[in-house]
């Protein structure tokens, strides 16, 4: 195998290890040890890997620690909500340096983009040359991704039903590739990579924020469905619930149907009488539930026997070893008895139920994994590519989601 193999490989290791010396690189990747140190001699000439120190307390030489190079590159990771903007600097290694976040300030995915494209110009410019040249965007969307992963539809909590480009804009924003994914999808995928779902390979991750969707992941396998909709559980149709095509209005108005933030507002407004000051706020609901006003405990175990019922939907078809809730709303400690209980009336073999270990963060985690896995593969692809550290890579043409995420997720 040729030194490009080598190099490769040696990447390949030191992104998700402590440092190593170069026999532990020769022992971990099966190449000779005057392979390896050839390989570590062009990665560190071009900036790629760096000596971290050395280990002491053996007998004879002290040999040389490695680590990637903090100046290698690094990636952004982007979460578009209905909400909130959330944005992650991160080096290959997934350590992240920075994180920003921003109120929503558009409806509609123009705005919406215009205001992402902003916020990864301000990092980029702001991180300078500190991690050295952006290798990946990745970004979390709500909606259907269809599957050239360009077009998306139905983003309702961005107060558009689509069809629409995200990409385009986004793209012309930074000179890397970008890639794009449904939110839930990223979230479950997150949530396989640093939460409950770790090891285990048939779960769902049930979101629920503005409104609700569902990630699945089977045999570790993610299931997309044939038009990109598989998980949105917003249009099963369970007892009470409107069919879309009959909500008024549009964009985020149909949301208010819907289990999530909007629907528990709109179930708010609908009360006719309150105890004490009417919340203003989904956080302000939970608040007054946790502290036992009945109005609010009310609608909080409302919303968790509904998304009890949407659970249990799902087991029927579905049969996951876990379901974990997660989002905004869904993370919330206070829905999980009552989610429990209800699904244990109803499903035969019911799943273990766990609140996500990522909270909030769950889909920008999910962004950040896909950013990471493709400059980590191409780099690995490209074992020692030629030029320096600090060169930026072409921006290229970006395999849709479906073609970009592994056959398995690790």
């Amino acid at each position: 195998m040729n030194g490009d193999s080598t190099a490769g490989a040696i990447l390949s290791v030191l992104f998700d290890s402590d440092p190593l010396t170069r026999p532990e690189l020769s022992q971990r990747t099966r190449f000779s040890r005057p392979t390896v140190a050839e390989a570590v001699r062009r990665l560190l000439e071009i900036g790629l890997i760096s000596e971290a120190g050395v280990r002491r307390g053996g007998l004879g030489r002290v040999p040389t620690c490695y680590q990637i190079a903090p100046t290698a590159g690094y990636v952004i990771a982007v979460d578009i909500g209905g909400s909130n903007l959330r944005i992650a600097v991160a080096d290959l290694t997934g350590t992240v340096r920075v994180e920003r976040r921003q109120a929503t300030r558009g409806t509609g995915a123009r705005q919406v983009a215009a205001q992402t494209a902003r916020m990864i110009r301000d990092a980029v410019r702001d991180t300078g040359a500190a991690l050295g040249p952006l290798r990946r965007v990745g970004v979390a969307a709500p909606g259907v991704i269809h599957a050239d992963g360009r077009t998306m539809s139905t983003a309702h909590n961005l107060g558009d039903d689509g069809p629409f480009d995200l990409l385009t804009p986004l793209e012309a924003a930074v000179g890397a590739p970008v890639v794009l994914d449904n939110n839930v999808n990223l979230a479950a995928l997150a949530e396989r990579w640093r939460g409950h779902g770790a090891g285990v390979t048939t779960f769902a991750f049930l979101a629920v924020g503005a409104g609700i969707g569902m990630g699945l992941v089977h045999n570790g396998e993610l299931l997309r469905g044939a038009h990109g909709a598989a998980g949105e559980v917003a249009y099963l149709p369970l007892p009470g619930t409107v069919p879309h095509g009959q909500r008024p209005g549009h964009g985020r108005e149909l949301l208010a149907a819907e289990a999530g933030g909007y629907g528990m507002l709109a179930a708010i407004e609908a009360r006719p009488t309150w105890e004490g000051p009417r919340p203003s706020t989904v956080e302000e609901l939970f608040a007054q539930s946790a502290a036992g006003v009945p109005p609010a405990r009310e609608l909080v175990d409302a919303e968790a026997h509904q998304l009890g019922l949407t659970i249990a939907s799902t087991c029927a078809v579905f049969d996951p070893d876990l379901v974990v809730l997660g989002g905004g709303i869904g993370s919330n400690a206070q829905l999980l008895p009552a989610v429990r209980r209800t699904v244990a009336a109803l499903v035969p073999f019911p799943p273990r139920l766990e609140s996500s270990a990522l909270g909030e963060a769950a889909s920008l985690t999910g962004a950040l994994r896909i950013a990471l896995d493709g400059a980590r593969e191409e780099l690995v692809a490209r074992g020692a590519p030629g030029g320096t550290a600090g060169e930026e890579l072409p921006t290229g043409t970006v395999p849709s989601p479906r073609a970009a995420w592994p056959a398995r997720l690790g």
